[in-house]
């Protein structure tokens, strides 16, 4: 199977199904040290389903989940800094589902916000940083 597609799907599962709000809040501490455990601990779960899901496709997952856990890493920690500067230390300026009830058209009031063009921002950039990592690790291992 494509590595590009496992680490897409990767990406998804420690973005979206395993990770929670507590640990994205701790991701903007502004305490570095507890900025550095949590952005740790999420890209942990990055590279261990990135790994695993190569080793089940019998690609060179320890390589591959050693990249995404470096490259997740800074990326994150890059964004967290970002949004600590912008929206303020400790908090989620939107939650995700905030960003479903917009989307499903359930909530307009999330366009009422002040800075919802920097916070889109940050976030294409971001998830842009993220899909050309993956695709870089893709064609290394």
């Amino acid at each position: 199977m494509n590595p590009f597609l496992l680490l897409l799907v990767s990406h998804i599962l420690g973005d979206g199904i395993f990770t929670s709000s507590r640990l994205a809040i701790l991701k903007r501490n502004s305490g570095i040290l507890y900025q550095v455990l949590a952005i740790g601990c999420h890209t942990s779960i990055h590279a261990f389903f990135a790994g695993l899901l190569l080793l089940v496709a019998a690609a060179p997952w320890l390589k591959a989940a050693f990249l995404v856990f470096v490259l997740h890493f800074f990326i994150d920690l890059i964004r967290s800094r970002v949004e600590i500067r912008r929206f303020g230390p400790g908090r989620l300026y939107i939650r995700r589902s905030e960003v479903i009830a917009w989307i499903s058209g359930a909530n307009r009031d999330i366009m009422n916000k002040g800075r919802l063009r920097s916070w889109f921002l940050i976030n294409i950039l971001d998830q842009a940083a993220h899909l050309a990592s993956l695709y870089a690790i893709s064609m290394i291992v």
